[in-house]
């Protein structure tokens, strides 16, 4: 009977000793998987999906960028790039060393901030469209003003930026396999390139001043170190400019388009490129932009005022519901499509000198 008993004992406690084995391995074994789940997660989130643009999902990822007809090719899915991580977290740009200079040095030189150099293009435009003269008043009208109690007129004052500053024109159409060659690609951030749409938005600019609208024209790379998250990174651009400059009247957003089937229209003999203006209304999406009929109104009032100057320059409004753009972080914000990549540069210059004349009827 003793005997049956420690062998029943025995037993017993074997069994206790390995389901205790087994209690320990079962946490480490749970941990061990939880881990590798995150970590597969955080690499598909931040390598393979990008979701750490405006939006946490990569369908409000894919609403977050307009004219897309191929932009989703340029994603980067290739393995692991330590320095593409890097400058997601620190804006550090490991091919730069500008930008560790610029980053760390509270008071560096002015000619490390931008070294970027701007080839100037002259104006294009026919005798037919040229500009008309300044907004100043007669000096008839100043004669009779008493000296020191003059009162100043506002001048309306302009924010152009490029979420897509990679974008270029090619003029003609390139397949959808392959739209990574309708973009270019910078070496790093303080690549001095001149794109295809940044000197489009120069244009813009430098025609804007010369009917007396201030023009602000940001040039700062935003496609790096993915296109994908362009718009996070222009958001931070665009709240910098904003919070040390309150007083612009407008901002935009200056991209060119793709997959237009009538990219031009003819004005006074000239091929120009078609513009239309994009509103993210955000309607569909869990994201605040309590104020995008504001935009969308400013949209409308910009599409009166271009039919009626230049009809069938300008195509219809685009409303996408799924999207902001952006358009939260200021009251007149608008996404401007100039051209598109099956247009040429100088077409595309073209338009940019009509959109001026018309946005100063507006402002």
């Amino acid at each position: 009977m003793r005997f049956r008993l420690r062998r029943t004992y025995s037993r017993l406690r074997r069994r206790t000793r390995t389901q205790s084995h087994l209690l320990q391995v079962i946490p480490l074994m749970m941990m061990a998987l939880l881990l590798l789940s995150l970590s597969l997660s955080g690499y598909y989130l931040l390598f393979r999906e990008s979701a750490l643009d405006q939006t946490w999902a990569r369908a409000l990822l894919d609403q977050g960028m307009p004219a897309t007809a191929g932009d989703g090719d340029l994603v980067d899915r290739g393995p692991f790039d330590f320095g593409s991580f890097l400058y997601w977290l620190t804006n550090y740009d490991l091919k730069d060393p500008l930008s560790l200079l610029t980053s760390t040095l509270p008071l560096s030189p002015p000619v490390l901030v931008d070294m970027r150099v701007w080839e100037e293009r002259p104006f294009v435009f026919i005798q037919e469209l040229t500009f008309a003269p300044d907004p100043i008043r007669p000096q008839s009208d100043l004669s009779d003003t008493p000296r020191g109690s003059m009162e100043v007129a506002h001048s309306p004052k302009v924010l152009i930026y490029h979420s897509h500053s990679s974008e270029m024109y090619l003029g003609r159409a390139v397949p959808a396999s392959s739209s990574a060659q309708a973009h270019y690609h910078f070496r790093n951030s303080a690549d001095p390139t001149i794109t295809g749409v940044m000197a489009v938005g120069r244009h813009l600019s430098n025609a804007l001043m010369s009917l007396g609208v201030q023009a602000v024209h940001e040039s700062r790379i935003h496609t790096l170190p993915s296109i994908n998250l362009s718009y996070s990174n222009s958001e931070k651009t665009v709240r910098d400019i904003l919070s040390r400059q309150k007083d612009f009247d407008m901002v935009i957003d200056l991209h060119r388009d793709a997959g237009v089937p009538h990219p031009t229209v003819v004005i006074d003999g000239r091929q120009v490129a078609r513009l239309v203006l994009v509103v993210g209304t955000a309607e569909n999406i869990p994201l605040s932009h309590p104020d995008f009929q504001k935009n969308l109104d400013l949209a409308y009032r910009i599409k009166s005022v271009c039919d009626q100057m230049y009809p069938e320059l300008m195509r219809p409004v685009q409303v996408h519901k799924e999207a902001r753009y952006n358009q939260h972080l200021h009251p007149a914000s608008l996404i401007v499509e100039v051209g598109s990549v099956e247009t040429t540069l100088e077409e595309a210059l073209l338009a940019a000198e009509l959109f001026a004349s018309v946005l100063v009827k507006v402002l």
